[in-house]
């Protein structure tokens, strides 16, 4: 369970309907071609990525219930470098936070989907380097995943 302790206050991050709401108005990402990734799928990938901007993402959607209670942008940043300071890295905090997502009943099927639609790229591409360079992706992505996991 992801928890996180701002300006002396513990909060516990949920995933809700807010939760997808707000990661869809602020986090969707559109690629050179037009093709728009949701928010949650956004966040879900860059999380697996370890990038610390999507980590303060994750804690803006997961505190969206708290409404106008929220805590801000900048205390949320506050809250997480002085959790990098006590633990002494990113790591336990990437993983809470991935596991919030990953496990909860709201996200879980489509956590699934994502994983079960990327079996095929680890036999896909059209030349022999195509494949090789799907395959590194997706065993890249499956070790990140049991990293997060552990």
């Amino acid at each position: 369970m992801a928890r996180l302790t701002i300006k002396e206050k513990e909060y516990e991050g949920k995933c809700t309907f807010k939760f997808d709401r707000l990661a869809d108005e602020k986090y969707s990402e559109k690629d050179e071609k037009g093709n728009v990734t949701g928010g949650f799928m956004s966040l879900y990938m860059n999380l697996l990525q370890f990038s610390n901007k999507h980590l303060v993402a994750f804690w803006d959607c997961a505190l969206a219930y708290l409404g106008k209670d929220k805590p801000s942008i900048d205390d949320i940043e506050e809250a997480i470098e002085a959790r990098i300071e006590a633990d002494g890295g990113t790591e336990l905090l990437f993983k809470e936070a991935f596991q919030s997502v990953d496990q909860s009943g709201f996200f879980r099927k489509q956590a699934s989907n994502f994983w079960k639609s990327l079996e095929p790229m680890k036999n896909s591409g059209k030349t022999a380097e195509e494949k090789t360079s799907n395959l590194k992706m997706y065993n890249m992505m499956q070790d990140s995943r049991k990293e997060l996991t552990e």
